[in-house]
């Protein structure tokens, strides 16, 4: 073997080892990111706090991340893709017994009762100020996430449509449809006690299930 080769061999073993320490020194600041967030939300949490948790400098944090938002929707990225697994079981459904959609919203509702933390992120995430200070890549990786969970769901329309269960409609719309009104209505819980307790008075569950009945409703095929 000549020089060259050992001095190339060299070089790759040094930028493999520097890839794994960068990649593990990133997990772990999420980890404390992930525990500071939790328990505090992103208003209160500070780069400071993640820096203490995970025995860095603050300016150690700078390198791996660019700013508070983008460790923010990191994480949210994490939740994203747990929910993309979650929902991805759902590709080999045949429709047989008549529940796609019942089957979508099973799995999404299992999603939030295990992760609501993530679930508070994913949906706070959202807001235009925050993402403004996020790189258009990370921000593309999540929202194809997205995309790929919205296919998962329009998926098992078309799928109930050619099975004759539903009728013909844009499936794409539809999964739209469930998605922004079972997010909707699980926010409305998750922020506001006071509509959850006092004004609304239903216990969550029920609330999605008499929601997905009206879609349902206009769904389903006549006769």
């Amino acid at each position: 073997m000549t020089n060259s080769h050992i001095m190339n061999n060299s070089q790759i073993i040094r930028s493999e080892r520097r890839r794994k320490e960068h990649e593990a020194r990133r997990r772990v600041i999420l980890k404390a990111a992930r525990e500071v967030f939790f328990h505090k939300g992103f208003m209160d949490a500070t780069v400071d706090e993640i820096a203490e948790r995970c025995r860095l400098a603050k300016g150690t944090i700078y390198l791996y991340f660019g700013s508070k938002e983008e460790i923010y929707i990191s994480i949210m990225a994490e939740g994203m893709k747990l929910l993309g697994r979650e929902l991805g079981r759902l590709k080999d459904i045949d429709g047989g017994d008549g529940m796609l959609v019942e089957h979508a919203l099973s799995a999404y509702y299992g999603f939030y009762l295990k992760n609501r933390k993530y679930f508070r992120i994913m949906f706070l995430s959202s807001q235009p100020d925050l993402r403004a200070r996020v790189s258009d890549d990370l921000l593309k990786d999540c929202m194809e996430t997205a995309r790929q969970c919205l296919g998962i769901v329009g998926d098992l329309v078309r799928k109930g449509i050619k099975r004759g269960i539903y009728r013909k409609v844009d499936p794409w719309a539809v999964a739209n449809i469930l998605w922004a009104t079972v997010n909707g209505i699980i926010m409305s819980y998750e922020q506001d006690p006071v509509y959850r307790e006092e004004i609304a008075g239903i216990e969550l569950e029920k609330m999605l299930n008499e929601a997905l009945g009206l879609v349902l409703n206009g769904l389903r095929a006549k006769g």
